[in-house]
Order: C-alpha cells, then sequence, then structure tokens
C-alpha cells in the first residue's frame, strides 16, 4: 500500500501528464480570480487590499491565509464547535469601535 502512495505522489513520466498540469493551473487560477474578485470587493483601504493580493500570489499558503482570515472574519458561531472563539464579544467591542 506503501509503494502505490509513493508511485502516486512521484513524479515520473507515468504519473505526470500535461492534462493534469493543465487541470490543476486552472483551478488555481479559478481560485486566485474568486480571492482577488473577494478583496476588492470588500470595504478596506488600498494598502490592506494590495497586501492581500499580493499574499495570495504565493500558490498555495497565501488562498490558505486569506480563507482562513474570511472565515475568521465573516462568523465566529462555527467555530464554537472546536472551542476556538469563544471570546467574540471582545473582538466585536474592538471591531465595531474602529468602524
Amino acid at each position: 500500500m506503501l509503494q502505490v502512495l509513493f508511485n502516486f505522489l512521484s513524479t515520473r513520466a507515468l504519473n505526470s501528464s500535461p492534462e493534469a498540469y493543465l487541470g490543476l493551473g486552472i483551478v488555481w487560477a479559478t481560485l486566485l480570480v474568486a480571492g482577488i474578485m473577494s478583496i476588492l470587493s470588500r470595504h478596506w483601504g488600498w494598502g490592506v487590499k494590495v497586501a492581500w493580493l499580493i499574499a495570495i500570489m504565493v500558490p498555495i499558503a497565501g488562498l490558505a491565509a486569506y480563507c482562513v482570515f474570511s472565515l475568521f472574519i465573516a462568523d465566529y458561531s462555527f467555530l464554537k464547535m472546536f472551542g476556538v472563539g469563544t471570546r467574540k464579544s471582545t473582538y466585536l467591542k474592538i471591531r465595531t469601535a474602529k468602524q
């Protein structure tokens, strides 16, 4: 079973095909466009927008960081299942004071 996993993850010519790379590129480009549109639609200053636009250009980590950030900004209720986000009132006081 371990050998099958290694064969799947290896970059031998058998496993790498142009269609697979094209599909991954299309998926990444679609997610990147969605991230860019999301950032541009937020009511932030241009400096923050530019910083996030630069950050999401990192192929995996940038989009993942923006996704986690968006989840924290959007809703804390889903985090209660995991025991995180119990200090919502403090966060809301800070956030409303800035607006």
